[in-house]
């Protein structure tokens, strides 16, 4: 429990590395932060003794939080408490293959492929079509990804032994280029076959984001060409917020992100079927409803604090994550359905 409480600090608070340990750090690894979206920015940490607890913590030069170094050791601090923190902490280096890969390609392969801890994400997409306003996905220019590079970024990723999945994700397509990325389902799956592969998506079937007739085809199609598992985000389950921040997604409808988990569910299974929801940026009841509605469907949620962006909201409270996590783990125990991810490494951004 301390160390998870821990992790919740080094997610709101952020960290502060030392001048010293940053010079030390550029010395030994080089890239020593991923620096990408905006919820996956930071450093990789993996926090205390037993190995499972990790987290990725924005750099935060205020933060109360200080990393430093002494004899050639990290040291952990909480300076506005004048004290060291008797926790074992380490900073996960970035894969060496692409941090080399992306000195030979002018930082390239950073646009196709980034790795966090154990799984490396493809980005299919540069940009995305949906305009929601606390994302910085959408600040890129809207590019559809060929398949070649996409295709060697990840080879290199793979070098790195600690990578043990992956997940294809990136921005949401414009609905004419939805079978793009259908195409994109069915290659790297086929290809890298020794590698579980998810799959990150809005709603959807083969040409439409809203036709539900098209879903469970869909899915089973998802599922044929090797999907191992899918992550369907409904993010902010608030009506009236969601309309305000993600129009895109009011316009698909709770009732179809529901529809198309429940059908998910089915084919998939519970344990391969998540959706994501913002903590913190709604009120809680609402993301409770929706952590109640998706174990009904027979998936997982998935609770994501709040990263502010865009000069919308905060950062939530410790202690407002804290009960989020123990309300959602008493309707979790009525379905018997677990948190997701399932990957302790996975939660480096979640609760």
């Amino acid at each position: 429990m301390i160390e998870y409480k821990q992790k919740l600090e080094l997610i709101v608070n952020g960290i502060c590395l030392t001048d010293k340990l940053k010079k030390y750090l550029l010395e030994k690894i080089g890239k020593f932060y991923n620096d990408d979206y905006v919820t996956t920015t930071g450093v990789m940490l993996e926090i205390g003794n037993n190995h499972d607890t990790y987290v990725t913590a924005h750099l935060n030069n205020k933060s109360k939080y200080v990393l430093d170094l002494e004899n050639d050791e990290i040291s952990f601090y909480n300076r506005k408490a004048k004290e060291k923190i008797d926790t074992t902490i380490k900073i996960w280096e970035p894969s060496p293959y692409m941090t080399q890969a992306n000195l030979n390609n002018n930082g390239e392969y950073f646009k196709y492929v980034n790795s966090h801890f154990d799984r490396a994400r493809i980005n299919p997409i540069s940009g995305c079509s949906f305009s929601c306003a606390f994302c910085s996905v959408n600040s890129y220019n809207y590019n559809l990804n060929e398949i070649s590079p996409m295709d060697k970024a990840l080879t290199n990723a793979l070098l790195d032994e600690r990578v043990t999945h992956v997940l294809i994700s990136g921005g949401s397509p414009k609905e004419s280029d939805l079978p793009f990325l259908t195409k994109i389902y069915e290659h790297f799956p086929k290809k890298f076959k020794n590698y579980d592969f998810d799959a990150m998506c809005a709603p959807r079937g083969f040409t439409s984001y809203t036709d539900r007739t098209q879903y469970r085809d869909y899915i089973q199609y998802l599922k044929d060409v090797g999907i191992k598992g899918l992550s369907i985000n409904i993010e902010l389950f608030n009506k009236k917020l969601c309309a305000k921040y993600c129009p895109e997604k009011f316009n698909i409808g709770n009732s179809n992100y529901l529809y198309f988990l429940e059908c998910a569910s089915e084919i998939f299974g519970t344990l391969c079927v998540r959706s994501g929801l913002i903590v913190g940026l709604e009120p809680l009841k609402d993301t409770l409803q929706a952590v109640e509605l998706i174990c009904q469907t027979g998936c997982m949620p998935m609770l994501s604090p709040y990263i502010p962006y865009n000069n919308i909201g905060k950062f939530p409270t410790v202690d407002f994550l804290l009960k989020a996590k123990e309300k959602t783990d008493e309707i979790l125990a009525k379905y018997n359905i677990p948190l997701a991810p399932l990957c302790s490494k996975c939660k480096h951004n979640t609760l």
